[in-house]
């Protein structure tokens, strides 16, 4: 019998010896002389002798030996009660310190794990860095085989059209950061084709959110190209978000900066600069880029640039 049932058992028993002592006492005193005395008659008048007082006498040593009987075995248990209830604490005082332990443990990471899921839920392109082994980085840096194998399987994610936006792009952060690990410019899986994938795919994304992280990646790439650079010509002088076109505007003046080994190319985007900002028909256009700008020596070179 475990201590619990144990402890019910004997407070039960305490309280039935408890109930059956004071039924006696109850139906002892209700047949006794005495009581017989107390519920008579008040203008009747009681009649002793002495055969009668010495029963009650003995009447009522008998009562008071079963009282105190019963109070002595009351008295028992209760002592017995108190000694297990004592052994259940001191047990409960030794398994409470690691039950506490692991339970403090459980919420801290149920909390942790509620956090990683808000964090996914509210930017989704990032949450794979949670789910990475912890030698992610060291792995990327010491074994070429085993980045070159990631960075493949990253980018088939982002051609495969048949996978959700959110895994497109996670896939494409991912590839961007393993390039930032390696401290690298360029790597072979990030390339324009890799890009372009994530450029088309938002002429069609129904997800405002996503499609303005999908743009921020893009116009952030490191990847210099002719086509990339009409791309953003054409969202600064066609979108109508101001954000987008803030963005169009990055994108081609990092063009501009990173195509430096490349004279002619560097030329032709200088020129599409200078034409939005001077003959853009949305005044926004050229708020746009003289702020991006700064101030006139980026304008002069930009002339200079231009006219080679």
């Amino acid at each position: 019998m475990s201590n619990l049932k144990l402890n019910i058992a004997l407070s039960c028993s305490v309280l039935a010896l408890a109930f059956s002592g004071f039924n006696v006492i109850q139906t002892k005193l209700a047949t006794s002389p005495v009581a017989t005395h107390v519920y008579q008659s008040s203008t009747q008048q009681p009649h002793y002798n002495a055969t009668q007082y010495t029963q009650g006498t003995q009447i009522s040593t008998d009562e008071s030996e079963q009282v105190a009987q019963l109070m002595a075995r009351i008295n028992k248990l209760e002592t017995r009660l108190q000694a297990l209830s004592m052994e259940k604490s001191d047990l409960l005082s030794e398994q409470a310190p690691d039950e506490f332990e692991s339970l403090i443990f459980s919420l801290i990471e149920k909390r942790e794990q509620q956090k990683i899921d808000e964090m996914k839920a509210e930017n989704p392109i990032y949450g794979f860095y949670e789910d990475l082994p912890e030698d992610y980085e060291m792995r990327i840096k010491t074994d070429p085989e085993y980045a070159s194998q990631i960075s493949n399987d990253l980018k088939q994610k982002i051609l495969n059209n048949s996978l959700p936006a959110a895994e497109r792009l996670a896939a494409m952060s991912q590839l961007q950061m393993n390039m930032f690990m390696l401290n690298r410019n360029e790597l072979e899986q990030y390339d324009y084709q890799a890009v372009e994938s994530i450029l088309n795919m938002t002429h069609n994304m129904s997800d405002e959110k996503l499609r303005l992280q999908a743009l921020e990646l893009v116009s952030r790439t490191p990847i210099v190209d002719e086509r990339l650079s009409q791309s953003f010509v054409k969202m600064l002088e066609q979108e109508p978000n101001d954000y987008v076109k803030s963005l169009a505007a990055e994108g081609l003046m990092s063009q501009y900066f990173q195509s430096g080994a490349d004279p002619k190319q560097q030329q032709r985007i200088a020129q599409d600069l200078l034409s939005l900002y001077e003959n853009a028909s949305d005044p926004k256009v050229k708020a746009i880029l003289k702020n991006l700008m700064g101030d006139e020596r980026m304008l002069e070179e930009l002339k200079r640039q231009s006219n080679g």
